[in-house]
């Protein structure tokens, strides 16, 4: 996968990987506004962009990571990330992946790690 994922791409991706249902009303657009994407107002008439440079910098990913950890804390430990990652990308999870959630402190990091791994931020 070489196309990085939009916010909204990568919010809808988390919330499917933990398997969330129920969302409160108005969290997703808090969530895309903190992930620089806010619903209906995308800052240029041509709409939002769609290359990396525009999602990938050092402030957008720490806002994701950010995300992915609040995501975690409310799994609450209950998601194995290391099983999960292998549901989501089977046989292609990388190494570095792999060691980085083995090493976590918790498994609530170990999950956090999970949704923003190479493998979840890219489509």
């Amino acid at each position: 996968p070489v196309k990085f994922k939009t916010p909204w791409e990568w919010s809808i991706a988390a919330m499917r990987a933990l398997g969330m249902t129920n969302v409160q009303p108005g969290a997703i657009a808090g969530l895309l506004t903190q992930l620089g994407h806010p619903v209906w107002k995308p800052g240029q008439p041509a709409g939002y962009d769609d290359i990396a440079a525009s999602w990938a910098g050092p402030d957008a990913v720490m806002r994701r990571v950010e995300a992915a950890e609040r995501f975690a804390s409310r799994a609450g430990g209950a998601i194995d990330a290391r099983r999960l990652a292998a549901t989501l990308f089977p046989g292609s999870v990388s190494a570095a992946t792999t060691e980085a959630l083995a090493r976590a402190e918790s498994p609530g990091q170990a999950l956090a790690l999970l949704l923003v791994a190479p493998e979840s931020m890219r489509r």
